[in-house]
């Protein structure tokens, strides 16, 4: 069936990918944990502060959270209302689930226009401590959105196999994780 097929696909584009965002956002909250308490030290210790160090944790932690979204959307860790997906069962809750999907998708293409615009109108300013360019932080938010497009796409798929098929998993499919849902 083409669906399972491109299901898979995705599974096995996706899980690199998302194993990639997985140590990025590790190796990045580590970088702002030494940042900031390196900053507390110098500060407090010290007594002469670094006039970078909050300047950086927040571009890093504008990464962070463009980086681990997908993450959080893959593993169903963002804040829903269930009492829709809680009300259907069987092919209702697939329908819904696609419709879901194809919101998300619809935002996130939003989310890839309106981030573009905004890292190209980042291009000329500088970061007020150290000398780099805003866009590099605004980079985030295009590629962000479009790793969850990534996910989406294979929630989109597996929610249209599911329907068609009620069959809840593909044989062979221990790279696909199931979309969650309410039980």
């Amino acid at each position: 069936n083409l669906v399972i097929q491109l299901e898979k696909f995705l599974g096995a584009i996706n899980k690199p990918i998302l194993d990639i965002c997985r140590w990025l956002s590790i190796s990045i909250l580590a970088v702002m944990t030494v940042i900031i308490l390196a900053s507390v030290f110098f500060r407090y210790v010290l007594d002469d502060a670094l006039p970078w160090s909050e300047e950086v944790a927040k571009y890093l932690m504008v990464w962070l959270t463009f980086i681990a979204a997908p993450l959080a959307v893959r593993a169903g860790g963002l804040v829903s209302i269930q009492a829709l997906p809680d009300a259907f069962h069987g092919c209702k809750n697939e329908v819904l689930q696609i419709i879901i999907q194809i919101i998300v998708l619809v935002l996130m293409i939003m989310f890839i226009d309106i981030g573009i615009f905004l890292t190209k109108n980042a291009m000329i300013q500088r970061a007020s401590s150290i000398d780099f360019s805003i866009a590099y932080v605004y980079t985030a938010m295009p590629l962000g959105a479009f790793l969850i497009i990534m996910v989406a796409l294979q929630f989109l798929l597996e929610a249209v196999r599911r329907l068609l098929t009620n069959d809840p998993r593909p044989k062979d499919s221990d790279d696909i994780v199931d979309t969650p849902t309410a039980n």
